[in-house]
C-alpha cells in the first residue's frame, strides 16, 4: 500500500470514515502518476475502471484530502486555469511548467530559504512556506522549436 493511500485510510478511520473503491481508485490514480492532474484528467483515467464515477465524487475526494494536507491544488497560468493536484511530499518542491505541452516537472532549490529570508528581512512578514513556478519551453518542445527555426531558414 503506498504512503498516499495508507495516511488517507489512518485519517479516514481516526474520523469514523470509510475507504471506499472510488476513494481507493482516485488515491491509487495521483500515486501513480507522478503528473499533476486536473479533477477532469482524474475523471478520464478512472472511468476506464469505473464508469460509474462522476466528476462531484472526484472534487469532494479532493477537497477532503486537501483538507487532510495530502494534496495540493495548484493553479498555473495556463489558458482554462484550472486546478492541478499533487501529492504533498515531505519537503518544498516547486515546478516549471512548458507553455507549450503544459507538461509540468517538479524540482527542488535551495535558493527558496535565501529567498524567503531575504522577503522577512525586509517586510517584516514570517514566512513558513513557498512554491516557485517557471514557465518555458521544455527539452522537447524546445528541440522542436529549434528544429522548426532551422527548417524556416533553410526552406
Amino acid at each position: 500500500m503506498s504512503e498516499l493511500i495508507s495516511q488517507a485510510y489512518e485519517r479516514l478511520r481516526s474520523q469514523g470514515g470509510r475507504m471506499t473503491n472510488q476513494r481507493r481508485l482516485l488515491l491509487s490514480i495521483l500515486d501513480s502518476l507522478g503528473e499533476h492532474p486536473t479533477a477532469e484528467e482524474l475523471l478520464l483515467i478512472a472511468r476506464k475502471q469505473d464508469p460509474d464515477l462522476n466528476l462531484s465524487t472526484v472534487y469532494r475526494t479532493l477537497r477532503w484530502l486537501e483538507a487532510e494536507n495530502l494534496v495540493s491544488a495548484r493553479l498555473f497560468a495556463e489558458e482554462r486555469r484550472q486546478e492541478r493536484f499533487d501529492a504533498v511530499l515531505p519537503s518544498e518542491h516547486h515546478h516549471f511548467m512548458c507553455t507549450n505541452c503544459k507538461n509540468v516537472i517538479e524540482f527542488d532549490t535551495e535558493l527558496l530559504v535565501d529567498i524567503k529570508s531575504q522577503f522577512q528581512d525586509s517586510s517584516g512578514a514570517s514566512v513558513s512556506m513557498g512554491s516557485i513556478v517557471l514557465y518555458g519551453l521544455c527539452p522537447s518542445c524546445r528541440q522542436g522549436s529549434v528544429a522548426q527555426e532551422l527548417d524556416r531558414e533553410v526552406g
